[in-house]
């Protein structure tokens, strides 16, 4: 009975709980390893495009050799489905971070951690609504904003998106927080 005394203070949760989060990395980088590796087909009919640093870029269908759109109510559907999703993973990383926080054999460095963390996905939330409520605002009919700590990704429902307007977007985005232009992705829905 002494050896189990002894295993369970050489091993306890926190060191559990690491070594299931560090499993958990290493199978995400196996898995961005694999698939980043793969080559891209591509056909000899495909343009290649160059871009210069800074260049805005639009995401999206090539719709020059045939009219590709999607009906009002694919669009609407995917913006419905598109915040349910966001909302669960939001959801999802408050409640992962709180039972961090409520688990009980957390030190104070860890909790400090934390609740740093609680904070920066509390303000990215703040700063996503934001940014769709300006979108909205300057007259698009619906927006989603994506955000993390180095990139920032806009989905807009518009029917034809301009340059001006792609600037327009990087502007309202870029006056709520600072991201690398290479880092901005803007998706036109139609």
């Amino acid at each position: 009975m002494k050896f189990g005394k002894r295993l369970n203070l050489i091993i306890g949760r926190k060191q559990i709980a690491v070594a299931g989060l560090a499993v958990l990395l290493g199978a995400a980088v196996y898995v961005n390893f694999v698939y980043a590796n793969k080559p891209v087909e591509t056909t000899d009919s495909e343009k290649t495009e160059t871009a210069t640093y800074g260049e805005i870029r639009f995401v999206g269908a090539d719709t020059s050799d045939g009219d590709i759109s999607i009906s009002s109510t694919d669009s609407d559907e995917y913006f419905a489905k598109a915040r349910l999703d966001k909302q669960r993973s939001r959801d999802e990383s408050i409640e992962v971070l709180q039972s961090f926080y409520y688990g009980g054999d957390s030190t104070s460095d860890e909790l400090a951690v934390i609740s740093e963390d609680v904070r920066e996905v509390s303000s990215y939330i703040e700063k996503e609504s934001r940014i769709e409520s300006l979108l909205k605002a300057q007259g698009f009919s619906d927006a989603l904003c994506y955000l993390t700590d180095s990139a920032a990704n806009i989905v807009v429902k518009t029917e034809g998106l301009d340059t001006a307007q792609a600037a327009q977007i990087k502007s309202t985005l870029l006056g709520e927080m600072s991201v690398p232009a290479e880092n901005i992705t803007i998706v036109e829905i139609k």
